[in-house]
């Protein structure tokens, strides 16, 4: 029972500094070869140190078998002069600690690197490294176990058996543990970096599809307008420029490639909507779709970003617009209740049923032809920034409401 609690005491002690390793490397923000490298030596001299220090075994060769784990880990890692200064130590600590004969040691320390120079000429896997070095580890341990009994009754080669059972196989488990933690490690690493590819594509996403509202409203205009009505250009041409300044700030914060950027300052909710109703009122129009407004007409303050939550609405109407086939309806009203500011979008379109619903806010999820998927999960991305929620209820030709709920700021 005692030997197998120092058998554990010791897999602790060596296993404990590189799990550390792997956790932190993992997570950590800086990925960089170099750190990386730090990190891993630092790592196994620990595992060193804490076995010689505190590992407690019947035998002293015994501890050190488990002190060649941290050497043959820097020979995986392709880190050959930490390898030859953890061979070092140990041989010093076998020597002056210990008082062990060390040439058994020194002769297997120097296989260890004349296998870690083959392999390296001859390219050979990990694996077959591991394997190399399982047979030269079962060939040492039999040496050693011959000097420390004299004897070879049957007792003793049973005892010599188990011992090499026992200390040739844990080491060769514990290196086994290690390659796998280290593939894990690498997948997971590699898995990030998918993630961030993806983040980019879902910003580019974002881009193409925010840009275009902005674009659409313009082009609308432009289509309307008629350069020898100096009526018709002095009332567009200021809403045009400022759809495209619109689509120049959202441009300008995507290619800060992270969280979309918010910032809140009071404002009258009211104003905001009327100012998207008369820029898309004459749009309607032209589309034979009506649209009414039953705004509340208090001044309603909250903590909001104009711009950002213009995109919401305007996105939002749109949807509206594009599910209407010929003639339909569009209707925005506002009510409060406790203190949430209600904004309900209804239109009397195609609808939808209960499947696109359920997936209605899902990044990249479109019925649309040559739709991205991306406006309705923005747009309840930046409601959420605003403390808000967004809701969708609908039925197929029956149409769909949409009802955005922000705080409001008592004054």
């Amino acid at each position: 029972m005692k030997i197998m609690n120092d058998v554990i005491l010791n897999v602790v002690l060596i296993l404990f500094p590189m799990l550390v390793y792997f956790i932190y490397n993992c997570y950590r923000e800086i990925k960089c070869e170099k750190y990386n490298s730090i990190l891993l030596n630092v790592a196994l001299f620990s595992s060193l140190y804490l076995c010689l220090k505190y590992g407690n075994i019947e035998t002293n060769t015994q501890i050190l078998l488990f002190c060649n784990i941290p050497i043959l880990v820097a020979y995986l890692k392709k880190e050959p002069q930490v390898a030859i200064v953890l061979s070092i130590i140990t041989l010093l600590y076998s020597a002056y600690i210990f008082n062990q004969n060390i040439t058994i040691t020194l002769l297997k320390f120097i296989s260890y690197y004349i296998i870690y120079l083959i392999g390296k000429k001859k390219n050979i896997k990990d694996n077959t490294f591991i394997i190399l070095i399982a047979i030269l580890q079962g060939f040492f341990i039999a040496i050693d176990y011959t000097f420390i009994y004299k004897t070879t009754n049957i007792i003793t080669l049973v005892e010599l058996l188990l011992a090499i059972l026992l200390f040739y196989l844990l080491p060769i488990v514990l290196l086994y543990l290690f390659k796998l933690a280290d593939n894990i490690s690498s997948l997971y690493l590699a898995v990030s970096e998918i993630e961030k590819d993806k983040q980019l594509k879902n910003s580019l996403f974002k881009i193409t599809h925010e840009v275009k509202n902005p674009i659409a409203v313009c082009k609308g205009y432009l289509d309307m307008i008629d350069i020898n009505n100096k009526e018709k250009l002095s009332k567009y041409i200021p809403i045009i420029k400022q759809e495209i300044d619109r689509s120049l700030n959202i441009m300008s914060d995507f290619m800060e490639f992270s969280k979309i950027k918010i910032d809140k300052e009071l404002l009258d909710i009211n104003i905001l909507l009327e100012d998207i109703i008369k820029e898309l009122d004459l749009i309607m129009g032209n589309k034979n779709i009506k649209m009414t407004s039953r705004i509340t007409q208090d001044e309603i303050f909250i903590e909001g970003d104009y711009n950002r939550l213009k995109q919401v609405f305007i996105n939002i109407i749109k949807n509206s617009m594009e599910s209407i086939d010929k003639k339909g309806n569009i209707d925005i009203t506002t009510h409060i209740l406790k203190d949430k500011y209600y904004i309900e979008v209804t239109d009397n379109g195609c609808g939808m049923d209960e499947y696109t619903l359920s997936k209605v806010k899902e990044l990249f999820f479109t019925t649309k032809n040559k739709g991205s998927g991306l406006g309705v999960s923005l747009s309840t991305e930046i409601i959420k920034a605003h403390s808000g929620s967004i809701d969708y209820t609908s039925k197929p030709n029956k149409g769909t409401k949409v009802v955005v709920k922000l705080p409001i700021v008592m004054i």
